[in-house]
């Protein structure tokens, strides 16, 4: 309808008229949603998160805690192989226990003994050897052979770290002075000295 001046009007009792007079406050329909979250939308959300949140914690405690463990391990391994590389230099090793500090953080403590080494193989002359026998002996050079076994330790009295080195030292024997140490055959005179 149509009024005076042209504009049109609702009519009433129409539903037309009553959708124009509230306009201002739309209620949602039945059946479809407003566009917020809802509390328990929230809470859900925000517990997935705290629950990542810790376990990317825990992984990243564990990547430090490793990483902790893995250089204090090589600074153990670098206490050792400082001591034992100037083992047997300058003064001759001795069979015995040692030990001592290197700082405040980590000890070490030191076995010396004789190392015997397996016995030597045989091999089967080759055909043509001067041999009676047809078995050629490795004969070993006189030489003295150590073991060093290095234990490293650091940390508290409640949480006590260990790391084990263990070498073997090559040490000649003392030689006596003059040929009274070289074998008989070497002592003869050479040919046209008497």
């Amino acid at each position: 309808m149509t009024g005076k001046d042209g504009i049109r009007q609702p009519v009433a009792g129409s539903r037309r008229a009553g959708a124009r007079r509230f306009s201002g406050c739309r209620l949602p329909a039945a059946g479809r949603r407003s566009g917020g979250f809802t509390l328990i939308e929230l809470v859900a959300a925000f517990v997935i998160f705290a629950l990542g949140f810790g376990v990317l914690l825990q992984i990243l405690g564990g990547a430090l805690h490793t990483t902790s463990q893995s250089v204090e391990y090589s600074k153990a391994a670098m206490w050792a192989q400082t001591l034992l590389d100037t083992q047997g230099i300058g003064e001759a090793l001795q069979e015995g226990t040692s030990s001592g500090r290197f700082d405040d953080q980590f000890g070490w403590e030191l076995r010396v003994s004789k190392y015997d080494p397996p016995p030597a193989q045989t091999t089967v002359a080759p055909i043509g050897s001067s041999d009676a026998n047809g078995l050629i002996t490795q004969v070993a050079p006189p030489l003295d052979l150590f073991q060093l076994e290095l234990v490293v330790s650091w940390g508290n009295r409640f949480l006590m770290h260990r790391a084990r080195f263990a070498t073997v030292r090559v040490m000649n024997p003392p030689q006596v002075a003059g040929n009274a140490a070289l074998p008989q055959q070497q002592q003869q005179p050479a040919r046209g000295q008497r």
